[in-house]
């Protein structure tokens, strides 16, 4: 069996092809400029209170990237560290300088919109978001 085309398929087949591949080149451009967009970002509060540390408390209302977590803004206005303070290796060790000191009873801890149910390296913030980091005496 063999195919043959008639004028009126050969007239058809032209702009078939072309707009083809304008489609195709269309999504490759699309795919490629979406490599290459900035993040989304969004507004969230931030507080650091250094309470018994004696360091001034500071606030800032701050633009972050969309995906942000708790323990990613807190390094935007303060060197941070990490380590193995209780449970994991992605707890915050110290902030400015400032470690939890278990003899004196003394710990960070981080409230997201007034809850402590949160995991600071895991919950992702979202738009206008209060984040609180206290360094407080008392049970952990």
């Amino acid at each position: 069996m063999t195919w043959r085309l008639t004028a009126g398929s050969r007239r058809l087949l032209g702009p078939l092809l072309v707009g083809g591949l304008v489609i195709v080149g269309g999504m490759a451009a699309y795919q490629q400029n979406r490599r290459y967009e900035k993040p989304r970002r969004i507004p969230v509060t931030v507080r650091v209170d250094f309470g018994p540390a004696g360091k001034p408390l500071r606030e800032e209302r701050l633009e972050v990237d969309k995906g942000s977590t708790p323990k990613d803004v807190v390094s935007i206005l303060f060197p941070i560290q990490s380590g193995d303070v209780c449970c994991n290796t992605r707890e915050i060790a110290s902030i400015d300088g400032v470690r939890p000191d278990p003899a004196k009873n003394r710990w960070w801890s981080c409230r997201l919109n007034g809850s402590t149910k949160i995991g600071p390296f895991r919950t992702v913030l979202k738009a206008n978001d209060v984040v609180e980091w206290t360094y407080r005496e008392g049970p952990q």
